[in-house]
């Protein structure tokens, strides 16, 4: 078994050790918006780190496909393989041993990489799902992990306009899997319910995104709820409706500029297409948030933002 020793992985499976004559992996990726799905093939590998609780803004939804995983957790030590979902925070893995099934040579596993900010279940939620086996097999796992694997399948066959949807609906079924996880735990988690119903609010906001007239009263609206009630929900994480309505736009239309399908696409048609009515408001936002301009931020070379 190859190990990599004492590497800071940014990851634990998108940045794999390569100099290591006997170390073999290859696979596929695709960003879909925010979220990264992958599909590695790897020889059996162990993974070692230094926990850091500031090394990662990630998470990350492993589903084996052939093969063994054991992993070292705040302490813990846990055994998936096929049939599993395990999500974890890349800051707390310390330890990762990939083995392959008896009389094969690889290791196979769909990963899927999720900002955290993202995932707006508050930490002692968030903990109650991580680093836990989760049936792949049944319910919105099976169907999370059906998702993944046909995504991470047929990785080269989406357009630079479908990925971000597709990213939407992948972030709506781990939201709804971190939803339901919790829920099942026992006594339900205080305040469960709100925060089951704000996550299916923000769902809605990221399928929704370019429609300028997306407001507070829309939203409570469509969700049954009193405008007051919806005000409160993101007041209890912390934030406002429209200022994360307004920082998804931004996020996503930050993506925009700087994918070299898209350098043809003006920026005002950039900034409609995610809602914002006016490019000059589009162009301020964006320079408040990104230090740049969307145009000087396009012709930025990659990693010079560094956002």
């Amino acid at each position: 078994m190859t190990e990599s020793g004492d590497d800071v992985i940014d990851g634990m499976l998108s940045k794999l050790p390569n100099g290591d004559p006997g170390f073999h992996a290859e696979g596929s990726l695709v960003e879909l918006g925010a979220l990264r799905v992958e599909k590695k093939t790897l020889a059996p590998l162990r993974l070692t780190r230094v926990a850091d609780s500031d090394a990662d803004g990630f998470y990350q939804l492993l589903l084996p496909l052939r093969g063994t995983m054991h992993t070292a957790w705040n302490g813990r030590r846990l055994t998936t393989g096929v049939g599993d979902l395990i999500v974890h925070d890349m800051a707390r893995v310390t330890r990762a041993d990939f083995e392959a099934p008896t009389g094969t040579a690889t290791f196979q596993t769909a990963a899927v990489t999720i900002p955290r900010s993202l995932i707006s279940l508050p930490d002692d939620h968030v903990d109650q799902v991580l680093g836990r086996r989760i049936p792949a097999g049944e319910g919105l796992g099976a169907l999370l992990a059906g998702f993944v694997t046909n995504v991470a399948d047929h990785a080269s066959a989406y357009t630079p306009a479908e990925c971000p949807r597709l990213g939407m609906a992948l972030l709506d079924l781990v939201s709804a899997l971190f939803t339901r996880t919790v829920e099942r735990d026992g006594e339900p988690a205080p305040g469960s319910h709100r925060q089951a119903l704000t996550l299916r609010i923000q769902a809605s906001v990221l399928r929704r995104l370019g429609e300028p007239d997306l407001s507070p009263g829309v939203l409570a609206a469509a969700h049954h709820i009193s405008v007051s009630y919806l005000h409160r929900l993101f007041q209890e994480q912390g934030t406002t409706v429209a200022g994360w309505v307004r920082a998804q736009r931004l996020e996503r239309a930050r993506r925009d500029p700087a994918d070299p399908a898209l350098r043809h696409v003006p920026i005002h048609d950039i900034a409609s297409r995610w809602g914002f009515s006016h490019a000059a408001d589009f162009s301020r936002a964006f320079r408040r948030t990104y230090g740049a301009s969307p145009r000087d931020y396009r012709h930025q070379p990659p990693g010079v933002s560094g956002v």
